[in-house]
């Protein structure tokens, strides 16, 4: 006998949604001239791992340009920042960025705390929480929003 998976479906995660949320992003797959309702764009397809609400979401689409620079490099490793606005140019609006947290010794062990207890393969599923403590003084330390 067959054993079917279903289709997977695709999380909806705006960045201005996460903004000031600590996360672990995970780009999948860098996807160039990816045709859209307003044109083609390049893309990064990710998992994300929000610390700070302890949620994953799967098959994440990400158009943004800096988002994309920044992520497109790092195919197959894990991103460890927090969602912020860049500066605009003139005409233009913020672009959307992950400010870098790997360098912040409680933002890396909340990342690992909660990876030690996140599902793998289940969308916008909460996972095992990180020790308060260490969440919370990373967001303090990153000047991150808490939830």
């Amino acid at each position: 006998m067959f054993e079917f998976a279903a289709p997977a479906a695709g999380s909806v995660l705006k960045p201005a949604e996460i903004e000031g949320h600590l996360l672990v992003v995970e780009p999948v797959e860098y996807i160039e001239s990816m045709p859209t309702a307003m044109g083609t764009s390049d893309a990064v397809r990710c998992i994300v791992h929000d610390l700070t609400t302890k949620t994953t979401y799967q098959e994440v689409l990400w158009f943004s340009s800096v988002l994309v620079g920044s992520l497109r490099s790092r195919i197959g490793a894990k991103v460890l920042g927090v969602m912020a606005r860049g500066i605009a140019k003139p005409g233009q609006s913020a672009p959307w960025l992950l400010q870098d947290a790997s360098g912040e010794a409680a933002a890396v062990d909340a990342a690992r705390a909660y990876l030690s207890g996140a599902p793998a393969a289940t969308p916008a599923a909460a996972a095992a929480q990180p020790p308060a403590d260490d969440l919370a003084a990373a967001l303090a330390l990153l000047g991150a929003k808490p939830v």
